[in-house]
């Protein structure tokens, strides 16, 4: 081992020179890697060095204190992590990823000095900048390696490649554009969240169970991974299930998928350096009760007395009414799902606890399964996952920016907070999306979004988002229709009308209320969302509820000759393939005798191409075509009976504008139940 002096050297003129005085450490490791931190010190002031081995690989760990410059650039915290393998594998191991978790994360003698999301890494794999680049896009959520090859520096580590490869890995990599759930705290954000884990991790601790509840992309599943984590560090038993993964599976055998998976994590060689064989027995219908209990009782023993924690996540994937195997949905499996894991925790709660999670509670607010006693109707009480505040939005895009270089003004976390009610996927996504246009402009970082450029595109913003809303929107759609229709009925037609459709005692407003979707004040009700409720607006345009007969017969005017230059379209695109130049004349030969008007097929015959022959025919013309080549069409409009009623719906109020009568209430509705069914036939995106 060498002796050395650590010390601030200056790179050029942007760093300068700083002198520490009376201080060495002696740094540890190969003469590659002392060359490599005596490289590195000549950018910050080396404050710790340690060799030591991690599943048999050999590494030094140091710690940098970085100057003030690269600090303030990089946004880098006052100590960082410097990973430097000493074996010569000369290609990068998973093991390092895991190796760096452990110093960052699990281990409390470092994780609460060092930048936890930002490290230096050197080793022999010369291609380790491509591996490191391969391995972000897999795993988005991972933190910021900035790697180096040792050969990289055999001639010194200039400030210029320095700075280019720290570009390389923080700016140009869009931490605000994570999409899939977290597996680590780098990114997480929201002081109630934090709470949640906690409150979920005491329930486990003391055999209780635990209800975790909200929109889609709203952080559940990050929540349920920092969750795990959590009962890992204090040495308990969790395990995972995806619902959406085991609903094609009968109750029963489930029920032994959870058995041989807990054996498979903890026993059988998967986190357990010393395998014990567990494989449960068969389950049938009349079995799986008592062997389920039986091997429960097993995996207890064997797993040193430990409350196990059963996470089932997308719970609506395995419940009564929602799921989309008919044995959970219609018949009796639930029931007997539920009634096999309560009668065991009724008499062995030390065994396990569970936490279900999901879209909506409903699943125990049901009182009954198909007429028998619901086994888990109230047995726990729900958490929804709350939105961000204000503060919280502003320090996640804050932090989130800062590793990339950027900065926002002030009055943009407002304006977030407004349009997306702070909810932290869309404000990341909308984040994602100021930061990539930056990127095509080759906007130099570190850089300042201003309001103004934020309010100019807000609505483009809205606009490119329209697809996450859907998909928000879209569980709510399928599974709760209820909710989903008196969102949309706040969203159009405003308070009052929603609290008059709201069903007595029904559990739907609490669930809206729960979501954050919907805000009550001085019992007026708002949709808390801004984008999400003109999103709604936007894709509902004749759902709002029109009093006005002249605005109904404007509306009705408008529908109308949509749908109808639709379907001449339509005729016109299947006359063209069918009879390529000929479509015309056969439009001729296939209109006649469909009108009495004898003033009609000279004007046809006049028109100079197909386009402009079928803006000479009537509205019911259009009919008669389609119905005279059924199968040209059928897939599109599928029900002839339904496509004939609706046609001679729309055609008997045709001239309706002609007309200063009022509309009443019931033609209104009726028309637009024809109207809906040729938009959604005709006007799909």
């Amino acid at each position: 081992m060498i002796e050395t002096k650590t010390r601030l050297v200056s790179s050029r003129d942007i760093i300068g020179i700083s002198k520490i005085e009376g201080r060495q450490i002696n740094i540890k490791g190969n003469e590659k890697t002392r060359i490599a931190i005596e490289e590195m010190s000549k950018y910050g002031l080396i404050t710790f060095s340690r060799e030591q081995s991690f599943k048999s690989t050999n590494y030094t760990i140091h710690f940098i204190k970085p100057v003030d410059k690269l600090k303030q650039l990089y946004n880098l915290g006052d100590e960082v992590l410097i990973l430097c393998c000493n074996d010569n594998f000369r290609e990068f191991k998973s093991r390092t990823k895991d190796f760096l978790d452990f110093l960052l994360t699990v281990s409390s003698e470092y994780k609460n000095r060092l930048d936890k999301i930002t490290c230096f890494l050197f080793d022999d794999c010369e291609d380790i900048v491509d591996r490191v680049k391969q391995d972000r896009t897999e795993n988005p959520d991972s933190r910021l390696i900035v790697p180096f090859s040792y050969s990289e520096i055999d001639d010194g580590l200039t400030e210029d490649f320095l700075q280019a490869r720290l570009r390389t890995f923080l700016y140009e990599r869009d931490l605000f554009g994570v999409a899939t759930p977290l597996q680590n705290d780098n990114m997480f954000f929201g002081k109630d969240r934090t709470d949640i884990i906690s409150e979920l991790f005491g329930k486990y601790r003391q055999g209780e169970h635990g209800g975790l509840f909200g929109l889609r992309k709203i952080g559940k599943t990050s929540i349920l991974n920092l969750l795990q984590q959590r009962v890992d560090q204090s040495n308990g038993v969790v395990k995972y299930f995806d619902c959406t993964k085991y609903h094609h599976l009968r109750w029963y055998q489930f029920l032994r998928q959870i058995i041989i998976e807990i054996g498979d994590k903890y026993l059988n060689g998967e986190e357990n350096s010393t395998a014990v064989s567990f494989v449960p027995d068969e389950y049938d219908e009349m079995t799986a009760n008592l062997s389920f209990e039986k091997d429960l009782k097993k995996l207890y023993n064997l797993l040193s007395n430990k409350r196990m924690l059963f996470i089932f996540d997308e719970i609506e994937q395995i419940s009564y009414s929602t799921s989309p195997s008919q044995h959970w949905k219609n018949e009796n499996d639930s029931l007997f799902f539920w009634q096999a894991i309560r009668s065991i925790f009724q008499t062995d709660s030390y065994l396990f606890s569970f936490v279900i999670t999901g879209v909506n509670p409903k699943c125990i607010e049901d009182s009954k399964i198909n007429g028998t006693d619901n086994p888990i109707f109230n047995i726990l009480t729900p958490i929804f996952v709350p939105l961000f505040d204000y503060s919280d939005v502003k320090n996640m895009v804050s932090n989130i920016g800062r590793h990339l270089g950027l900065s926002f003004d002030e009055e943009i976390f407002a304006k977030l907070v407004d349009d997306y009610g702070g909810h932290p996927f869309l404000t990341r996504q909308v984040c994602s999306k100021i930061n990539n246009e930056l990127l095509r402009e080759k906007q130099i970082r570190p850089y300042k979004v201003s309001k103004y450029t934020y309010e100019k595109r807000s609505t483009d913003y809205r606009t490119q988002m329209e697809a996450v809303f859907a998909q928000i929107l879209g569980v709510l759609e399928d599974y709760y229709p209820n909710e989903y229709e008196l969102l949309k009925i706040l969203a159009l037609d405003g308070s009052d009308k929603f609290k008059r459709k709201l069903p007595y005692g029904d559990s739907s407003i609490s669930h809206l209320l729960g979501y954050c979707l919907v805000r009550c004040v001085n019992d007026d009700y708002y949709i808390r969302i801004k984008s999400i409720g003109d999103y709604l607006i936007h894709q509902n345009p004749y759902d709002i509820t029109l009093t006005d007969d002249v605005e109904r017969r404007e509306q009705i005017v408008r529908r109308r000759s949509i749908i109808e230059n639709a379907m001449r379209s339509l005729i016109a695109s299947q006359l063209r393939i069918k009879y390529g130049k000929k479509a015309r004349e056969h439009l001729i030969q296939k209109i006649n005798g469909t009108t009495t008007d004898k003033t009609q097929e000279p004007k046809i015959k006049e028109a100079p191409d197909l386009a402009h022959a079928m803006q000479e025919l009537y509205f019911s013309q259009l009919k008669e075509l389609i119905l005279k080549d059924w199968k040209d069409y059928n897939t599109i409009f599928v029900d002839r009976v339904k496509f004939e009623q609706f046609f001679e719906t729309i055609n008997k109020f045709r001239k309706v504008d002609a007309h200063s009568s009022s509309i009443s209430d019931e033609d209104n509705a009726i028309l637009h139940i024809a109207f809906k069914y040729f938009e959604d036939k005709l006007l799909e995106d």
